[in-house]
Parts: C-alpha cells; sequence; structure tokens
C-alpha cells in the first residue's frame, strides 16, 4: 500500500482592513461585553435592577399667617415628607377683586390705595438638604383706615398649583371695635371653646378677639385697645380713634349728663373743649359683651358703674326719650329723658364730631356705595352688606318674603348654603357670614323708626329682629338687632328672626 503524505497547513492570510467575526464570535463578543458593562451579575446571568427613583418634591405645604398692614408677609414653603432640595418653586400674588375686602397689589407702598407689592412668577429656592424655605412678603401701611382686606397667593411644582389666601389687618384708626365675644355655643346649647363647637361661623371664631396680632391683653381685654393719655384723665380708643373721658360719673337725667359735658368744656379737660354726649354706636363700641360679671366694659377705661349710660341721641320715635347704653346687661334702649322712675343713670364724655346719620330716605348717601348687585358698601366700617334680607331680592327689595331662621344654628347655616352657591346667591363672592352684634347694630339709623336703617341703600327691611352671630355670655341665649326701633338685646337660641349676611371686614 502506497501512503500519500497529507498536505501541510497553512496559516491564513493576516488580515488588511477590519476584521470580521462570524455570527457566532459575534454572539460571544456582545455577551463578554455584556459581562463587562454589569448586567446579569457576577457570572449567574441574571436580570437588571432599575435605579431608584428619585423622591418626589411635591405636593407642597404652604402655610401663611395674617399680617398687620406694614409687616412682612411669612411664606413658608414645605416640600413633600423625606423631600430635599435643591429645586426652585415658582410663586405669585393675585388680587382677589377689586371691591371692597380685597387688597391692591403694586410695585411699590408710596402709590395711593397699594396694599402689598406685587409678585409674578417669582423663585424661591429650596437649598441642598433643606426642606423648606421662607420668603418675606411686602405689606404696606395704611395711611388712612381700611377694612381687613385679602389676597392670595400660588405656588407652583411639578405641574400642581397650590393656592392660599391671606389677611392683612388694618392697623389705622377706624371702624368697627369687635364684640368681645370669644366664646361659642354648641347645638346643646353649652358655651364652649370655639374650637370645640359643632356649629361653625360665630363671632367668637374669627375678628381682632379671635386673632393673637390683635389680642394682646397688654392694652385691652380681648380685641380691644386703650391708651391712657393726660396722666390717665382720658383714654383713646386705638381701633375707633374716639377720645374717652376716663370717668364715668352719675347723672339720673338726660339734663344731668349735659351739665357734666358743659363743665368738662368749660374745664378744656384733657385740653379739649369739644366733650359732648356719645352717640348710642360710639357709646355701644365700648361695651365687652364678653365680660361675664360687672360692668360690660374694659377696666381701662376706669371705674364704671354696671347701670345704664346716657347718650346724646334721641329716639326717632319718641323725642322725649334718649337711647342709653346699660353697661350691666350690654343692651342698647331708651330711656325717658326725665326719669320719672327715679332709676339709676350715669354718663361717659366723648370729645370730637358725631359721624351724622344720612337722612332715613335721602337717595344721596355718601356713606353707602350700591353696587347694582345686591350689594352695598359701608365706607364707614369696610363692610359689605346684602341689600336685601334673606328672602328678599330686586332692586327694591321688592320680590319674595322675608324667610325667618327659626334657630341660631339654622342662621349661621344658611351663611354656608349661600358661600355654596356664590355665582347665584351669593353676588359672586363665597365668603358670607352671618354679622357680630357690632356689625349689624351699626346699620341702625338713630333718627329712623320702622324700620330704623337707611331706606334707600336697604329697602324693604322688615320691622323685625334680626340673628346675629354673637352668642351671649349665659348659655343658650344670643344677642339680636331689632330694626323696628334699633334696640340691641339678648333673647334664646330657638325664635324666628330675619337674617342679613355681610362679608370683608374681619
Amino acid at each position: 500500500m502506497t501512503l500519500i503524505a497529507p498536505r501541510p497547513l497553512t496559516a491564513p492570510p493576516a488580515p488588511t482592513g477590519r476584521r470580521l467575526l462570524s455570527p457566532l464570535a459575534l454572539i460571544g463578543a456582545l455577551g463578554a461585553a455584556a459581562l463587562v458593562s454589569g448586567c446579569g451579575g457576577g457570572g449567574g446571568g441574571g436580570s437588571s435592577t432599575p435605579p431608584p427613583a428619585p423622591t418626589p418634591k411635591g405636593p407642597l405645604t404652604v402655610s401663611v399667617d395674617p399680617v398687620t398692614a406694614g409687616n412682612p408677609l411669612s411664606l413658608k414653603i414645605t416640600l413633600a415628607a423625606g423631600a430635599t432640595g435643591p429645586v426652585d418653586i415658582v410663586y405669585s400674588t393675585a388680587q382677589t377683586g377689586s371691591v371692597t375686602g380685597d387688597a391692591t397689589g403694586g410695585d411699590r407702598c408710596n402709590s395711593v390705595g397699594v396694599d402689598y407689592i406685587s409678585a409674578s412668577r417669582a423663585t424661591a429656592s429650596v437649598p441642598a438638604g433643606a426642606s423648606s424655605v421662607t420668603v418675606a412678603l411686602t405689606t404696606c401701611a395704611n395711611t388712612a383706615f381700611e377694612p381687613n382686606e385679602r389676597l392670595d397667593i400660588t405656588t407652583e411644582l411639578e405641574g400642581r398649583t397650590t393656592t392660599n389666601r391671606v389677611l392683612i389687618i388694618n392697623t389705622t384708626a377706624g371702624g368697627l371695635n369687635d364684640s368681645g365675644v370669644a366664646q361659642c355655643l354648641n347645638t346643646a346649647n353649652a358655651l364652649v371653646a370655639c374650637s370645640a363647637t359643632d356649629i361653625a361661623g360665630q363671632d367668637g371664631a374669627a375678628g381682632r378677639d379671635a386673632s393673637t396680632l390683635t389680642n394682646d391683653a397688654a392694652d385691652g381685654r380681648a380685641g380691644f385697645s386703650f391708651a391712657a393719655t393726660n396722666g390717665g384723665a382720658c383714654v383713646q380708643d386705638q381701633v375707633t380713634g374716639l377720645l374717652w373721658d376716663s370717668a364715668s360719673a352719675t347723672a339720673n337725667t338726660l339734663a344731668a349728663a349735659q351739665v357734666l359735658a358743659d363743665a368738662a368744656n368749660a374745664a378744656s379737660r384733657c385740653g379739649r373743649t369739644d366733650w359732648r354726649l356719645p352717640t348710642p354706636a360710639e357709646l355701644a363700641s365700648l361695651v365687652d359683651a364678653g365680660v361675664t360679671t360687672g360692668a360690660r366694659i374694659d377696666p381701662k377705661l376706669g371705674t364704671t358703674a354696671a347701670v345704664p349710660s346716657w347718650t346724646g341721641t334721641a329716639y326717632a320715635g319718641d323725642t322725649r326719650a334718649n337711647w342709653v347704653v346699660d353697661f350691666g346687661s350690654g343692651a342698647l334702649a331708651f330711656e325717658a329723658a326725665t326719669n320719672p322712675l327715679g332709676k339709676t343713670f350715669a354718663t361717659r364724655l366723648v370729645a370730637g364730631t358725631a359721624a351724622a346719620d344720612a337722612d332715613c330716605d335721602n337717595a344721596t348717601t355718601p356713606r353707602y356705595t350700591d353696587h347694582g348687585n345686591g350689594t352695598v358698601s359701608d365706607l364707614r366700617t369696610g363692610l359689605m352688606w346684602m341689600q336685601c334680607v334673606d328672602g328678599l331680592s330686586g332692586a327694591s327689595c321688592g320680590s319674595g318674603t322675608a324667610t325667618t331662621h327659626a334657630s341660631f344654628s339654622a342662621a349661621l347655616a344658611r351663611a354656608t348654603a349661600v358661600n355654596g352657591d356664590a355665582a347665584a346667591a351669593g353676588k359672586g363672592y363665597n365668603d358670607w357670614r352671618v354679622p357680630n352684634r357690632n356689625e349689624l347694630a351699626s346699620l341702625v339709623n338713630w333718627r329712623c323708626s320702622s324700620p330704623a336703617v337707611q331706606r334707600t341703600r336697604f329697602p324693604g327691611t322688615p320691622n323685625s329682629s334680626a340673628w346675629t352671630s354673637s352668642p351671649a355670655t349665659v348659655a343658650g341665649f344670643v344677642w339680636y338687632v331689632d330694626f323696628t326701633d334699633g334696640n340691641v338685646g339678648l333673647s334664646g337660641s330657638a325664635g324666628n328672626r330675619v337674617l342679613r349676611l355681610v362679608r370683608a371686614g374681619q
């Protein structure tokens, strides 16, 4: 057998360009690359693990407290739990409207009517590692009396928008004192802390008496604020601006009270010669309806007898009688000027010129602005009112029937219902409330009777008592104002009374 030697193998030629890999080799190379990149784990070939999702920065928690005019408004913006900066948050201010109770923005505080410096899509930056940022916005000091006013502040982050409404509190004298009421009734007719009541919308839960910015006891109980002048001989009410004699003297007839005024002027008491008997509204502004014993008045006014005190205003229904304010009960009523029954009366003098009430049926009433939509603003108090009592409508309040609400809680619930129908019943507003005793009494026109109100601005007002949001210091009783003659008194929390709603001012 002949053996044939095998042909020697020769190496393939060296590559002259890009090396081409077979499909199997390519797959192997890709697998190796995957291992190098870390995919599949430590040689086990397992599935990939995605990186953890970032903690969401929102939703934001925004806190902003009421502020007195002229002080910085502090806006605290907090990220969602567990989130930290760095992150930028956009914020803006916005006017709520252009009528009573709406603050006006501007670019500087020396502009007429500007209440705060506007911000439009400004940026607040939360630093790295921090969870919140605080922004100071500028509010402008009042140059004249204004009502308390609101504005909106919006914050934006991650497509979410949050809006907070904030109150700027008036700091210039003028307007009304709060009532002094700081407790609320519950449905069991017990007096409780307003935070514990089951009836919303009561006097004690809002206003100067409820705000820590305005209820410091150093200058007066609750929301009252008094300052002694002339060595204590006189007292300035820093809310209303009225100057009072610190003495409350016995004067059992109206004539005797007038003698005291004449003597104060002759003696230039506290350097003034314009002392007079106060109007019912002025004297009632001193009533502290939250006091439970003794005279219903702040002790900073000096010693006051818990008896009726004379005003200088005759009762429109019988000019032989004058209005009195009873500091024993807090009520307003009228008494015969000559005191034929021999009761004990007192007087307290006020200095300055009294604000005059308009004629009962005068079509020209500068004090009130009729907005032509069923609402009326009072320039003296900074309040906006429903022109008609609840149940009536039309330009002369001649349509419908005045609704009598059978209880205190029913009247307060009606305000909530009106706010729930802002576009119609609410005349475009959703912050209507039942007025407190001082607010509702401010509508009384003491020159008028049956009804005791300015009739061209508040037509159709029935000769009836109306609900207030102010409970008395006696459980189960509340304050009312009767527009038949203007008296302010106490009655049970059940009873048929009409209702006129108010907004703004507090």
